[in-house]
Parts: C-alpha cells; structure tokens; sequence
C-alpha cells in the first residue's frame, strides 16, 4: 500500500478547492470518514471511490466510505483535532501531521538521520510494530506508511552551501519542528505559512525558498514561482494513513478484512513507482529550465554541521537520545 499512501500524501499536500462528500448510502455509524486536502476528481479520490464501492458490495451496502476532500474538514492540524474527538475517523498525514501526534516521529524526519531509501527501508523493517504501537498509545491506528520522494531545497537562486538560505524569504510550516531547527541552525529567519498558502506566498514574493520534494513541488505547482533545486538530496518526506483507534476497533472483524482488501486490491505494493516518479519530476524540472546545483566542498562541511547542530538541538524537547542513537544505528546498518 506504499504507493497508495505516497500518492495521497502528494495530493494532501495540494491546494484547496471547493469539493464535495462521496454519496452517503450506508447507516452513518457505518461510514468511515477520511480527510484530506486533495481536490475532488483526482486520483486519490478516485481510488477511495473504488474502495468505497468494494466494501459497500462486499457488506451489503452496509459500510461504506464518506471522504471530505478539498480540505473542506481542515488542514492537517484541524484534522487531528477533529479525529481525537471523533468527529472525523481517518486521514492521509505528512511526518509534520504526524509530529503533532506522536512528536517522536520528528526523527525519522530529522536531517542526517535517514538519507536514502536503504536506510529507510531498514528502519520501517525494523521499527514498523514499535511506530504502530506508540500510534495506538496515543490513540490511533497506523494503517500503512508512505513516502513522496527525497527531500531538496528549491528556491529563486543557486544555493551552494545551507548558508545561502538566509538570503531568501523561506517558508516554515509552523508545525515543523524540523524546519524550525534549520533555519535558527543557519540563522534565516523563515516565513510561517499554513500549506494552502505557500502557492500564493510564491506568487506574491512573500516567500521564495522551500524545502520540498520533486513529486511533490511539481503536483502543487509551486515549481512555477521558482527556478533553482539543489542537485543532492536530504531525506525522505514521509507519511501514513491513520485513523482514530476507537473507530478501528469498532469496525466489526469482517469489515475490516474486507476493508482492508479493498485498499490492497487497488492499491496494493509498487514503491518504486512512486520513486521513479520523483525523480522524473526531477529530471522534468531541469528539462523546463531549472538550474540543480551541487553543494561546494564548504558546503558539504557546512550542512553536515547544520544537521548535527538540527538533531541535537531536538534531542530532549522532541525526542530522547537514546531513540535517536537507536535509529541513526539501524539506518546505517550497524
């Protein structure tokens, strides 16, 4: 179900526009209530129509999906808020939405500790039943992970070293405890705007730097208001599709097997589509005329220096050491 999870988390990211409820049949302590920020009539939304037309044959119209796309329940925040009062049952989340429930999450996220899709792979496998269970801890059902590409720095000029930064306007998502850390590290002061807002902060010179990914950057158009992307890469955006515990357990066995066959029947396996996408995007960027600079030799030193300042700085305030030790030693396969 990567893939599935990687292509929603893509379009949780995308712009709000007026959208709509799927049609409602079945009772509604039977519907499950999934929330994004994808616009109607996308991929995303389409699939969970699938879904929702499976598990209603599947039940006897009894259960069925309800989806509120277009950001109509909220952003990311208001979506958790609402699911841990039970007014929302589920969510597709970035590693940001997920940091505001299990702040730990920050490290897989954190610079310098996960870099590549080996390391992460090693992680998910042997951390996937101890991320599942703090999740249920705090409330919710892990559902599946997701990935949208490898993070890059994008922005209006050549970035040589993380320095430069400070002479852009960038955008901080508030609720990033990551980019917080990397922008104090390189002493720019970053420009907080909720998602929906970054596309009209580019368009208005209010911002001109993020950090983002390839797949991501071009399905939100953000692409267009910028011209530069460093060559390498730091990291991997995660996600996940979650869903209130409560509602999870209260789903009857039968249900959820069906449930949960739906979801791998359409969207089962194929991670490295979603690789091989990001970097076309990539390759798709540079075609239409963006610049990809390397990091000098400096700046190599330099941003190994911001990402050992980044960790330590949320070592105690956002994770324990131990945890990050722990997961620093498994990605590196030691």
């Amino acid at each position: 179900m990567r893939k599935a999870v990687a292509s929603m988390l893509v379009l949780a990211l995308a712009m709000a526009v007026p959208g709509s409820t799927s049609p409602v049949q079945a009772k509604a302590g039977n519907l499950i209530r999934i929330a994004t920020l994808a616009p109607r009539d996308t991929d995303l939304t389409r699939g969970f129509q699938k879904i929702d037309r499976g598990l209603r044959a599947a039940t006897g119209d009894a259960w069925g999906i309800q989806l509120y796309p277009s950001g109509i329940a909220g952003d990311e925040k208001d979506v958790i808020r609402k699911m841990k009062i039970g007014q929302m049952d589920a969510s597709i989340l970035t590693d940001t939405g997920l940091s505001q429930i299990v702040r730990e999450a920050t490290v897989l996220s954190t610079p310098g500790v996960i870099n590549n899709y080996t390391e992460l792979e090693r992680v998910q496998k042997a951390m996937n039943q101890e991320w599942t269970d703090t999740f249920e801890k705090n409330g919710f059902k892990l559902i599946s992970w997701g990935e949208v590409g490898q993070y890059r720095y994008f922005s209006k000029i050549p970035l040589k070293k993380p320095s430069d930064i400070k002479g852009t306007r960038p955008w901080l998502w508030p609720e990033s405890y990551v980019m917080k850390e990397i922008f104090h590290a390189v002493g720019a002061n970053g420009v907080p705007l909720q998602v929906p807002e970054v596309y009209g902060g580019l368009q208005t010179g209010m911002i001109d730097f993020i950090i983002s990914t390839a797949i991501a950057t071009v399905a939100l158009q953000w692409h267009t208001k910028l011209t530069n992307v460093t060559n390498g890469t730091f990291g991997v955006l995660l996600g996940a599709m979650i869903m209130n515990k409560d509602k999870w357990n209260g789903i009857p066995d039968d249900v959820r097997k069906a449930l949960q066959e739906q979801i791998k029947n359409n969207y089962e396996g194929d991670s490295k589509s979603v690789r091989n996408d990001d970097n076309n995007a990539f390759k798709k960027l540079q075609s239409h005329g963006f610049t990809a600079t390397d990091f000098t030799p400096e700046g190599k030193a330099e941003y190994e220096k911001m990402t050992t300042t980044v960790r330590e700085h949320l070592v105690g305030r956002v994770y324990p050491k131990e945890l990050l030790e722990r997961v620093t030693k498994i990605a590196r396969g030691s």
